[in-house]
Formats: structure tokens, C-alpha cells, sequence
């Protein structure tokens, strides 16, 4: 087994990580760039190139890869210009000339892009390409991927995993800690806008206020099945997929603090957490995430300014405050997901996640309500425009 782990650029994280024994590969980018990634720039710590190019050294004196994301899944057409166009081809030569082993892609453009001005970098297509079935993959190793991250939406469906694994011979790689709804019909959506949220070139030209985000979070700790449901992969679980062939994992957030990464990495090197499942996940958590660049939200051209201020007031959430999982009663919930297909029914008709839910989940529902009044309240005047006025 081997992790890929995030980083938020502390160097003090890289004996820790490296001692795991495990701990293969750091990744990360800058907030703003000409490409983008899936995550908005000001969630990210504002990092220089010098110090993007110092860390990469220093992963590298303590034996740990550096992969750096150029995974936006739109360029917001910049590529179909001049100026666009020597930017992004820039950016690559950089990353590649300050020593980074790979980089992750989220298109077939910015794949052939890679190959073309870094040849020596290796590839990695991202989660948001959702390569789900085995013929994509096949494609994607025909275009020159070295390694691909399998849509974290598969993570139940090991019919297809094995599927997927059988076709390649490229590495995979699955993310371990995810937490989006299963299925989020505003996925493509909510990446698309982070992407252009952490260009660069849309830094000053709106002001993100993450609907996606707020949407789908108030319906989770209004409705925790939906966590239930979420293609997260318990530490104990990952035999499982060593089993079907897969060796690597991912551990995510760019933004989460120093304690709170090294805690779920530890978790997963030692294939066992005792605690809270929500502590490991990708949820709202006071204590797990470094601040927010609250800068970008000045920018009162296109906004509200005081009625923005319940975004910052929203974002001092825990969702481990409304919602309790104890991961231990959690032992055997995968042996039903061996033998069915989410994607062949309706969770209505299937029930399992609710039985589960019903048995494992502690739910403040009086505390989740009053939260959920207060996203309502914010949901409600986005739409309504009153933001803007």
C-alpha cells in the first residue's frame, strides 16, 4: 500500500509523513494559476512559486514524490488564445523545472499539453475526468496516462473496479476519504466553478460563494444517510481493494491544517481508526482546516458586503457537532457492496444505507434544523439576487 497525501505546504508535516512508511507522494498547487484546480483559491494557503519550489526540494530530502495539479476541468477557452495559450505552456515548464515527479490532469487537452512541454514529468488523470468504466481508462492509457484516479463515485461498485483494473496495466489509484453526495447531480457543476475559482484569470472578474458547497452540505446534516451513502473508504477496508488490485490511495484535503493530516494519514497507514468517521472525511470542521483567504471576498463591485459576511459566519461549523458515527459499529458494512449495485436500483428500493443509518448515526436533529434555517436563509438569497444588491 501506498498513500498520496495532500499538502498545505508545511514543511514540519514532511518527517511525520515520511515515517508513516508509506506516504508516497505529496500533492498540491497554488491557489491562483493560469490552469486551475477543482478547490477555489481562497480555501488554499497563499503560497508563492519560490516557496512552491522549496517545498519540492524538501519533499524530496525526505524521499517523498511531488505532484503538482493542473486539473481544472474548464480553461474558461484561455487556451484558444495567444496570451491564454503561452500561459498555460509557462506554467508546465515550471512546474516541471522545479523538479515536480508528476503532474495531475483533468482533460485530455492538458494531457497533451504535458506530454508536449514536460515530457519527463509522468501523468496523472484526476477524479474529475470521472473515468468510471473500464473503456475510458483504456483510453486515457492510450493517451499517454500514467497513472489514473478512478471516479471516487465507483468506490462501492467492485464489479466494475475489477473491471477497471483488468483493462490497464497503468497505475490506479482511489481516493480513501471522500464525502460528496452519492450521486451529487451538481458535481460537474460545483467542480467547473471551483476550477474557475483558483484561475488566475478570474481571480477579480466574480466573487464565488461556493452554492454548491452550501447546498449539498445542508443536505447532509439535514439528512445524515446522505453521509452514509457518501464513496468514503473506511482504514480497515482497504484490504479490499488491495485484494482486487488497487495499492494506492488517496488522502484529501488541501486545505485541512497540519494535525488534522497527519491524524488521517496515521488513520489509514494503520488500517484502523477508533472515533468518529466524520473526523476523517471531507466535512465542515473548525478544527481541521487552515483559514480561509477572507481578502477574496472584498470586493464589493460584486457583491453585498454585509450580507456576504454570513458566508464567513457560516463557515464556523462543525459538522462532528450535529452528527456522531462510531467507526468501530461500522465493521462489516462493506461485505453488502461485494454482491450490489448501487447504480442498478434506487436507494428507496435497496434501504441498506437507511438501516445502517438508523442504527450507527447519533443526530442532533434539533441543533442540524437550526443550521439548516440559517443555510435556507442564505440559499434562498442567492437566488433570489439579494446578495448582489
Amino acid at each position: 500500500m501506498k498513500l498520496r497525501v495532500s499538502t498545505n505546504w508545511d514543511t514540519a508535516l514532511l518527517q511525520p509523513m515520511a515515517e508513516t512508511g508509506v506516504v508516497e507522494e505529496l500533492y498540491g498547487k497554488m491557489a491562483f494559476d493560469a490552469v486551475g484546480g477543482p478547490r477555489p483559491g481562497f480555501l488554499l494557503p497563499q503560497v508563492t512559486r519560490e516557496q512552491v519550489a522549496d517545498y519540492v526540494a524538501a519533499c524530496h530530502a525526505h524521499g517523498i514524490k511531488f505532484n503538482y495539479l493542473l486539473n481544472a476541468l474548464s480553461l474558461g477557452n484561455i487556451q484558444y488564445s495567444r496570451e491564454g495559450f503561452a500561459r498555460i505552456v509557462e506554467l508546465i515548464e515550471w512546474v516541471a523545472g522545479i523538479g515536480c515527479d508528476t503532474a495531475t490532469v483533468g482533460t485530455p487537452f492538458m494531457l497533451r499539453m504535458v506530454k508536449t512541454y514536460a515530457p519527463n514529468l509522468k501523468i496523472k488523470v484526476s477524479t474529475v475526468a470521472r473515468v468510471n468504466n473500464a473503456q475510458m481508462a483504456r483510453r486515457y492509457e492510450d493517451l499517454g496516462a500514467d497513472e489514473i484516479i478512478v471516479d471516487e463515485n465507483l468506490n462501492r461498485n467492485f464489479r466494475m473496479l475489477r473491471a477497471i483494473r483488468e483493462a490497464v496495466a497503468c497505475e490506479l489509484e482511489l481516493i480513501v476519504n471522500p464525502c460528496c453526495m452519492w450521486p451529487c447531480p451538481a458535481m460537474s457543476d460545483h467542480v467547473i466553478s471551483d476550477g474557475h475559482a483558483s484561475q488566475e484569470h478570474f481571480r477579480r472578474s466574480h466573487c464565488y460563494l461556493q452554492l454548491p458547497h452550501f447546498c449539498c452540505t445542508r443536505e447532509r446534516f439535514s439528512n445524515p444517510v446522505e453521509i452514509i451513502k457518501a464513496r468514503w473508504i473506511r482504514p480497515e477496508d482497504l484490504a479490499e481493494y488491495e485484494a482486487i488490485g488497487y495499492r494506492r490511495f488517496k488522502v484529501v484535503e488541501r486545505f485541512k491544517n497540519s494535525r488534522a493530516l497527519l491524524h488521517h494519514t496515521r488513520a489509514y497507514a494503520n488500517r484502523r481508526y477508533d472515533g468518529n468517521l466524520l473526523d476523517l472525511l471531507s466535512l465542515p470542521n473548525r478544527d481541521n482546516y487552515v483559514a480561509p483567504c477572507f481578502e477574496y471576498f472584498n470586493q464589493p463591485e460584486h457583491i453585498n458586503m454585509e450580507k456576504v459576511l454570513r458566508v464567513a459566519q457560516m463557515l464556523e461549523f462543525s459538522m462532528s457537532d450535529l452528527i456522531q458515527i462510531d467507526n468501530r459499529k461500522l465493521d462489516g458494512f462493506l461485505e453488502f457492496f461485494k454482491t450490489c449495485e448501487c447504480e442498478a436500483t434506487t436507494c428507496e428500493r435497496c434501504g441498506y444505507c437507511q438501516n445502517i443509518a438508523d442504527t450507527v448515526v447519533v443526530h442532533r436533529r434539533g441543533e442540524a434544523l437550526a443550521h439548516q434555517r440559517e443555510y435556507d436563509a442564505f440559499i434562498e438569497s442567492m437566488f433570489a439576487g439579494d446578495v448582489y444588491r
